[in-house]
């Protein structure tokens, strides 16, 4: 033990050293923090290619799970994040007995976080995010990393829902309108817990008072009352409210969208 610390020690002076190369009797453990040091220093390009000679040369060392950590973090750090995420799953499937399984669980899904477009964009990465997200929160739910994944999963959610509403304006905006009952729907059902949701239903209430399906419109407004009645939009549904005429029988609108 004594040898094998001064080994360390030495090993720790020669990499402040410059011009410091990897030497062919060195120890994974020496490799390692030679590895390291690049990586503190912001050389995340050499030290993804160190950190890859440890996981290969020394595959059952004592640090093969923390190079293999190591070298997704540096591609991490180098805003590689599809291959970070494929070295973080590399860790979790081929050392899942690590004690860096779980921040690899979260880096994981920080990185296709970190992916995930605009809301009007193909949304793969925001729902394999959450999924991620999600298995790192079942399997370690007293991890202190928790209350981050649970925030990210809710604005992951909320993109998702912003993207359903769009496509019901869009559709509205067409006049396409049973198309756009079917989106503020979705977000609705899907979505009801994000910030979107009342949007989504005073959306529906436009929607029905422009076709003149006033019947639907009022009942949309009663549950908006119902279920949102701190909503900064009531003053709008108010207002809709009373644009709404009284007559028993509405007329429903018979247009391209009905």
């Amino acid at each position: 033990m004594l040898k094998k610390g001064i080994l360390l020690l030495i090993a720790a002076l020669l990499f402040g050293c410059a011009g410091v190369r990897p030497q062919p009797d060195w120890t994974a453990e020496q490799y390692f923090h030679y590895a390291k040091k690049l990586f503190e220093d912001e050389n995340y390009y050499e030290a993804s290619n160190e950190f890859t000679v440890v996981t290969l040369r020394y595959p059952g060392s004592s640090v093969a799970d923390s190079a293999q950590f190591y070298l997704a973090e540096s591609h991490y750090m180098m805003k590689e994040y599809l291959i970070a995420a494929a070295e973080y799953e590399k860790l979790i499937t081929n050392m899942n007995k690590s004690k860096l399984v779980p921040l690899a669980q979260f880096k994981m899904a920080d990185s296709y976080y970190q992916l995930s477009p605009r809301p009007e964009l193909d949304q793969e990465y925001t729902l394999k995010a959450i999924r991620e997200f999600q298995l790192f929160i079942e399997d370690n739910p007293t991890h202190p990393l928790k209350e981050e994944a649970l925030k990210k999963i809710a604005e992951l959610r909320a993109k998702l829902a912003l993207k359903e509403f769009k496509n019901a304006d869009i559709y509205r905006k067409m006049h396409e309108y049973k198309a756009a009952i079917i989106y503020y729907n979705q977000v609705l059902e899907d979505y009801y817990d994000t910030e979107w949701a009342d949007d989504a239903m005073l959306g529906k209430i436009e929607t029905y008072v422009e076709m003149g399906d006033f019947q639907s419109a009022k009942k949309e407004i009663e549950k908006f009352r119902d279920q949102f009645p701190g909503s900064p939009l009531m003053k709008k549904v108010e207002k809709l409210s009373q644009k709404i005429p009284e007559e028993k029988n509405e007329q429903v609108f018979s247009g391209s969208g009905n």
